[in-house]
């Protein structure tokens, strides 16, 4: 959360760290800069980080059972070689004793309120669909909007397809909502979305879409998802969205505004957010997608039992109602509950199932899986 209370513990926190990071400067000298991470051809990668007065630093990432020590050089310099690592782009940190820092050698971050982190990309042999090709790209633009409900500006970023600016036509709109304490910009830098699209549009795979990132932090805690509570927060989302959001873009963007071509998804708190949006509102929303996220059947009977209770009708006006979750995913087996509540209501949904937990290795790959299939015949 994006309150006063967090901004300064993320002061403080990332004070602290920089006082143990930069102690070279106490010796009253500007150390050579660091190279790090280094990916090595065998996808071995080295980490280092400078950091003289620190008693003891550990690596900590996505392609780690768990922290490994770093070892400490005379000159105060703290370095690690790890793997091979499995092809992907991963996030990573250093804890400096006992406090997370991003590798400040690294400009590529992981976005988020709470946790400092970098990425680290580890190609393979073929160019993932993550990875920058030469083909025609799109644009990604940062934009604000006044919110009333909680008075104050909002941040918002939008892709724009690479075609957009010659076109004159207008596009399909996906929103598209990160996770707990991730930010507006996580689906760009961590999920690569623009990349991603720019690929799939490329080969063919994807139609030419806007895509809206919204920040998803209702300023008012994440209830736990599997109480009522969860919906009033959802509604908020839901009202902010539709009541600010959509008419903001759909005023500054050339978009078909019909539900037919209007998408929305989103990783786990934001796909719980996106499946509550969509639902309560068929008539706004004919592709809807979750990633690693789900409701209870209570909270469904109580906000929109009407979409339940006429299957038929539901059916037929659905183009598209995706599901994707992790066997390692911590909010597995409700996401399986939620898929099962679906099926004996009868619902006509898709549902992907694949290795890993709740990372944005999963969330790229199923956001991958469902651009290909937005707003297709």
């Amino acid at each position: 959360m994006r309150s006063s209370a967090s901004r300064l513990r993320s002061v403080f926190a990332t004070l602290l760290a920089s006082a143990l990071v930069l102690g070279a400067a106490a010796q009253g000298h500007r150390a050579p800069p660091l190279e790090s991470p280094v990916v090595h051809p065998d996808r071995t990668v080295t980490f280092r980080l400078r950091a003289t007065e620190a008693l003891k630093v550990e690596l900590s990432g996505q392609f780690l059972p768990a922290k490994l020590p770093m070892q400490k050089d005379e000159a105060g310099l703290w370095t690690i070689t790890v793997g091979p690592i499995e092809p992907n782009l991963y996030p990573y940190n250093f804890v400096v004793d006992g406090v997370g820092v991003a590798d400040p050698a690294n400009p590529d971050v992981f976005p988020n309120e709470r946790f400092k982190a970098s990425l680290v990309d580890i190609p393979g042999e073929t160019p993932s669909l993550h990875a920058v090709r030469s083909v025609p790209r799109g644009e990604v633009t940062y934009r604000f909007y006044d919110s009333r409900a909680l008075n104050r500006t909002r941040p918002y970023l939008v892709y724009t397809p690479p075609d957009y600016r010659a076109s004159g036509a207008k596009y399909p709109v996906l929103y598209l909502v990160s996770g707990t304490t991730d930010t507006e910009e996580t689906w760009f830098r961590a999920g690569r979305v623009n990349v991603i699209l720019d690929n799939l549009i490329a080969e063919g795979k994807a139609v030419p879409m806007i895509v809206v990132m919204p920040y998803g932090n209702m300023l008012s805690g994440m209830p736990d998802p599997n109480t009522p509570q969860v919906a009033a927060m959802y509604r908020a989302f839901c009202d902010e969205l539709l009541g600010e959001i959509v008419p903001r873009v759909e005023a500054d963007y050339r978009i078909v505004t019909d539900r037919e071509h209007r998408a929305i998804a989103g990783f786990s708190r934001g796909g719980g957010q996106a499946l509550f949006t969509a639902l309560s509102h068929p008539d706004k929303f004919a592709w809807i997608a979750s990633y690693s996220a789900f409701l209870t059947p209570e909270v469904c009977e109580t906000h929109f039992a009407g979409f339940f209770a006429r299957p038929d009708e539901t059916n037929a006006r659905l183009r598209l109602l995706w599901l994707g979750v992790g066997r390692s995913d911590f909010l597995y087996q409700q996401a399986v509950a939620f898929e099962g509540f679906l099926t004996e209501k009868k619902i006509e949904h898709a549902t992907l199932v694949t290795d890993g937990g709740h990372t944005w290795m999963n969330a790229r790959h199923y956001l991958a899986e469902t651009l290909q299939r937005f707003f297709k015949e």
